[in-house]
């Protein structure tokens, strides 16, 4: 699970626990485009990008240490 607090712009994560059912696959790896408060938004490889809420999306991203 990501910490909201320390996850910044251009940093990668993977997709892990229940996924991202209709974004990405389990394993992906997403580079974080926007950090707010409540959530962040995240592309994958080909541009394509959604928001992982605090409430849920948070457990679906782990951060890589690259």
């Amino acid at each position: 699970m990501i910490d909201f607090n320390n996850i910044a712009v251009g940093e990668k994560v993977k997709v892990v626990g229940a996924g991202a059912p209709g974004f990405a696959k389990l394993g992906e790896e997403l580079e974080i485009t926007q950090v707010r408060s409540d959530r962040v938004f995240a592309k994958r490889s080909d541009g394509e990008e959604a928001f992982f809420a605090l409430t849920c999306g948070a457990a679906r991203l782990e951060k890589l240490d690259v």
